[in-house]
């Protein structure tokens, strides 16, 4: 019999909530009202996150257009003065960086800048030369066509970035775009002959005079072979090409070598006061007024140096000429080494002289000014950069962006969060009022219950079921309005690009907090009904 009783007076989860409902019922408007505030509590506090969460959104997925956020740029530090010791980035380091936990490829980078001519049309490209076996890894593969290869020299295998083929402007209808009516670039760079320069003059055919006073060329074209084309990731590598780093090591080796025979060349024209050149082989030599000796004959030998005005001793001349170029290579000759001669970067083939102005091989030949590594997740980026610092290196990532941005972000939601909290603390108090009103109302009915026996904390878990499900309501709605809301926001400021971003766990933390809002805002009344005399509450009208 007492365990009947007991079982009676004791209620259930299924009895709070149907005496919860009941009761909301009987008091409809009020109820109504209650729950409307905390639909625009949970409404301004979510609609504000997902606001906050929007901004941090947009901005990494900008940073991770740039490209990607595994990948480290590692470069040398730069020297103070010439007596400080930095570590060298060669291919020993290359090596080293290859075997940190967490890294999935290393490749050293070289750069150089080129002209591209097709038809009558001209564009600059900047060359990247790396290891086509980590292009994958860092995000350069092909959109249309194929990955390239190493290629020959003269006819190199390059894959270019997708805005290239529209950069091509016409040198003779005032550096216009080379764009049809419709946008369209008039330039295939899959299809159509391009050919590649490191001289602008050899663009517009300009020729410079040799030591006979001949007109030569300048430079090298090379023919183009465009395998495919790749994104530019976010304009990262705007107007860019990609090849094997063997061959831009090899054309900037040429472009080495060019620039020291124009600085020599530019030199002994400077320092020599006469020229003497020997075109036959009958030994007759003619003095003029000016000082140059002249030997004619059949069979053509250039030799140029320094020979004093007025002098007529050939010999003489040579042997100057032997002592200041060191060689005596025919011009001929030294164009078309340049065109067929393959050799180690940092090499030298132009002669002695080349050799006692420039010495050995110089260090930076065997460094790099640029690596690319790629971690294989996000997290490790930061420990691998800061292995690389304490190596003695420094570090660019666009995961440092990234942080900045989410940190940033962070501190956005905060704010935009706090003041939905006011919203909802205002809600809060509407509760607290309502159920303060209905325990008011009903401390007869809870005078009751107690004189029935009802346990205490039951009666304070009937008011608290109460609120519960007026929050419960008001978070449902709040999450529905904020919906709408959602929708018409960007529309509302479609110039300041704002979105709203509801993540699962952001909708249900909105019902959640709701209800755990109006449960804390009806603490204080349910204790207050647990501790009204039976007596008084009978008493009571």
């Amino acid at each position: 019999m007492m365990k009947t009783v007991k079982t009676a007076m004791s209620m259930r989860i299924s009895d709070l909530l149907r005496t919860g409902c009941v009761n909301l019922w009987r008091r409809k408007t009020r109820t109504i009202l209650t729950a409307l505030s905390m639909t625009i509590g949970v409404m301004c506090i979510v609609v504000l996150i997902s606001i906050g969460i929007g901004y941090g959104q947009a901005y990494q997925e900008t940073v991770e257009a740039m490209g990607s956020l595994t990948k480290i740029d590692v470069t040398p530090v730069q020297k103070v003065d010439d007596k400080q010791k930095t570590a060298l980035l060669n291919d020993k380091a290359v090596e080293s960086l290859k075997h940190l936990e967490g890294v999935e490829a290393v490749t050293p980078v070289e750069q150089l800048t080129g002209y591209l001519k097709s038809g009558s049309y001209i564009a600059m490209v900047k060359l990247y030369g790396i290891d086509l076996d980590t292009a994958q890894s860092f995000q350069i593969t092909p959109t249309e066509g194929e990955a390239p290869t190493e290629g020959l020299r003269l006819h190199p295998e390059v894959m270019v970035t997708d805005d290239l083929a529209a950069s091509f402007a016409d040198p003779n209808n005032n550096w216009s775009d080379a764009v049809d009516a419709d946008g369209n670039p008039l330039v295939d760079v899959m299809s159509s002959p391009i050919k590649l320069t490191f001289d602008y003059d050899l663009l517009n055919g300009n020729q410079k005079a040799d030591k006979e006073g001949r007109a030569s060329a300048i430079g090298t074209f090379y023919n183009l072979d465009v395998s495919g084309i790749c994104t530019s990731q976010n304009y990262t590598y705007a107007t860019s090409g990609f090849l094997d780093i063997t061959r831009l090591q090899e054309w900037q080796k040429i472009q080495k070598e060019q620039a020291e025979q124009k600085s020599k060349s530019n030199t002994d024209s400077s320092s020599s006061s006469g020229s003497s050149t020997t075109t036959g082989n009958n030994g007759s030599t003619e003095t003029n007024s000016t000082g140059n000796n002249t030997t004619t004959g059949n069979n053509a030998t250039n030799n140029t140096g320094n020979t004093t005005t007025g002098s007529t001793d050939t010999s003489a001349t040579d042997n100057n000429n032997n002592a200041s170029n060191g060689n005596n290579t025919s011009t001929t000759t030294e164009s078309n080494s340049k065109d067929t001669e393959r050799a180690p970067v940092g090499s030298s083939t132009s002669g002695s002289s080349a050799n006692a102005q420039s010495g050995s091989s110089s260090p930076a030949a065997d460094t790099y000014d640029l690596v690319w590594v790629k971690a294989e997740k996000v997290s490790e980026v930061q420990r691998i950069s800061n292995l690389i610092k304490q190596a003695g290196f420094e570090t660019y990532s666009l995961n440092d962006m990234l942080e900045t941005v989410k940190k940033q972000s962070r501190q956005i939601q905060g704010m935009l969060g706090a003041i939905g909290l006011v919203a909802m603390l205002v809600s809060g108090i509407c509760v607290a009022n309502t159920m303060m009103m209905s325990i008011n109302e009903r401390t007869r009915e809870v005078g009751i219950l107690k004189v029935l026996g009802t346990e205490f904390s039951d009666i304070a878990r009937i008011f608290l079921t109460e609120a519960f499900l007026v929050g419960l309501a008001g978070g449902v709605a709040g999450l529905i309005l904020s919906a709408l809301m959602g929708q018409l926001i960007p529309r509302l400021f479609a110039d300041m690009d704002i979105r709203c971003v509801f993540p699962w766990w952001l909708v249900l933390g909105g019902i959640l907090f709701a209800g755990v809002v109006a449960l804390i805002a009806a603490w204080i009344p349910a204790r207050k009904a647990m501790n009204i005399s039976p007596n008084e509450a009978i008493r009571s009208e």
